[in-house]
Parts: C-alpha cells; structure tokens; sequence
C-alpha cells in the first residue's frame, strides 16, 4: 500500500505520520519496522529491496521516504523507476511518501495512484487560509478538550499564521484558562506575538474617539518598549487603511469584499470596517493630513515624537472636526 502525504501543513502531516507510526505496533515494533529513507539519495533499487524486506514479530513494515520527487527535479527515466516500485509493494509493506509542498493535479505520482486506487491513496495537508483559521483554532481547542470565545479565536489567528506555532499556543491557553473559554484577554496575556493587539486597542480607542483609553494604551505600549516613531508608523498606516475601507464602502462593497481588495485578514477587515462607521470621509482624508504634517515636524525637530502621537490622539476625540 503506498500513501502519498503532500502539502505545506507539517503539523498535520507529522499528526498523520505518527498515527500511521502506531499502526505497526508499540514502541518495539517501531523500532524494527520503521524504516526513514532520505528522498534525495534513495535510488530506486535501495527503495525497492527496503519494501520488499519482511516485517518482524508485526503485521506490516513501514517505509517513509521524504521528498522523493520535489527535492531537485529527477530524470525522466528515474521518476518512471521509482514508480515501477510502487507496482511492486508488497500487503506487508506501507509505503509512505512525504512531500512537503502541494503537488499539481497532474503530477506523475498523483495520476498513478489515480489509476491504481487499490494501490494507494492521497492525503493533502495545505495550509488553512486566514478566512478559515478562526474555526480552525476552534477545532484544535476542542481536539485538546478546551474552547475559545469566538473573539479569542479571531485574535490568535490575526497573530499567527503558522500551524505549528497556533497548535503550541492553543494548548497553553487552554491551560491557563483552565476549564473556561479562552478570551481575547488570554490572547494579549499570553502570546508573546500580541503586541499588535495592544497597538490595535490603541487604533479600536481612537476608531471610537475614546481620548482616554486611546492615551492610556499608548502610554503602556511606550512603556513596553515600543518606540514612538514605530508606533506613529503604525498609526499611518491604520488610518490610510480607514480612509481607503471607507473609500471601498462608500462605493458599495462589503466589508469582507473591501478587506479582500486591500489584502487584509478577515478579522482586521471588520474591525476597521467597524471602525470607520464613526468618520465621514473628508475627516479621514484631514486626519491622514494631519498624520502627514505631524510627521514633517517630527523629522524637522519642531514637535517631539511623543507630543506629536498625543497631539493626534486628541484631535481625533474633537468630534467637531471636518
């Protein structure tokens, strides 16, 4: 039997290897019948003597064998070689082949173990795209008994994208929640990626023109560490955002359909979108004037970088402005 594993989710891809690891037996028989063969150096009669050896003291041997055809393009007389062996595996023998990039519909191994389903079988593991990695983080939390807020489930996968590294941080909120929903509050405890999301409940304050909780959040983030020109940078950068998803909306797409267009991930777009409901367009275009001037007179040491963010701050809690 040949199982072909293919994609870039290597998280899921080792899940599946190691769930195929303990169909052969304990850790004993592990040992005897597992065999790793290296994809850029196997040639195809070292393949074919390792699947044809008997198992011991166990039903089946495995034989895994990583990147046989997407490590450096192979011969063609070499790639038709390696898929005789396949012919040639015997009910014994497991043989599973790791690529770790997704393989085209009419890649030589997917179209035969299309024509010999009896054979083999076909197992992709892509990476999963940023609309659907909210419910993601969701099924992992349930996969270790745990739950997140919806909310705290946006947050985590605005941070991350990497399903390795989302796995180790669902397990350690689950743990600190200990029995309860995981909460954006979790989030921004815990994960040491989520300095955006203090910088982003600076850039939600001042969305709502809330003057004092848009101050205090950039006196905490100043007193994190950040830098003040760093986060003046990102403060542009959230009102060009704004002033272009207001530009979109007015046009009459929807949010989600604004937020594909400038490239943003599904949670930010409607936070932004959110965001925006509180601004007329012209008082965005002033704003992101503002924003441009307060920059000359920084870099022209006519303003501190500092008072310049708060002068900001407050100018935007001015309802009264154009």
């Amino acid at each position: 039997m040949v199982i072909v594993l293919h994609g870039e989710n290597e998280l899921e891809i080792e899940e599946a290897l190691m769930e195929l690891r303990e169909s052969v037996g304990n850790a004993a028989a592990q040992s005897m019948n597992v065999i790793t063969l290296d994809g850029r150096r196997v040639t195809p009669a070292e393949l074919q003597t390792a699947c044809a050896a008997m198992p011991f003291l166990s039903a089946r041997r495995l034989i895994i064998v990583e990147g046989l055809f997407t490590r450096g393009r192979r011969r063609a007389r070499e790639e038709t070689a390696f898929l005789e062996v396949l012919f040639a595996v015997p009910p014994t023998t497991l043989l599973v082949l790791i690529e770790p990039r997704t393989l085209p519909e009419d890649h030589p191994l997917l179209r035969w173990i299309a024509a010999h389903p009896d054979q083999g079988e076909v197992r992709h593991f892509p990476l999963p795209p940023p609309r659907v990695l909210p419910e993601w983080v969701m099924t992992r939390a349930r996969r270790y008994s745990g739950t997140f807020t919806p909310q705290a489930a946006s947050a985590l996968a605005a941070l991350l994208t990497d399903p390795r590294l989302l796995d180790q941080e669902i397990r350690k909120l689950i743990t600190w929640a200990a029995g309860r929903p995981v909460t954006p509050q979790d989030v921004e405890r815990l994960v040491p990626y989520a300095a955006p999301i203090s910088l982003f409940e600076l850039t939600e304050a001042l969305g709502r023109r809330d003057v004092r909780r848009a101050l205090a959040a950039l006196h905490r983030l100043l007193a994190e560490g950040e830098h003040p020109l760093g986060l003046f940078g990102m403060i542009v950068r959230q009102f060009r955002l704004m002033l272009l998803m207001k530009e979109q909306l007015e046009k009459g797409l929807s949010p989600a359909e604004a937020g594909n267009l400038l490239g943003l991930h599904p949670y930010a777009a409607r936070k932004i979108a959110e965001a925006v409901v509180a601004f007329s367009l012209p008082q965005l275009e002033a704003f992101y004037r503002n924003l441009a001037e307060l920059d000359v007179a920084i870099k022209t040491g006519q303003i501190p970088d500092v008072v310049a963010l708060e002068t900001f701050i407050v100018s935007v809690g001015r309802r009264g402005m154009a």
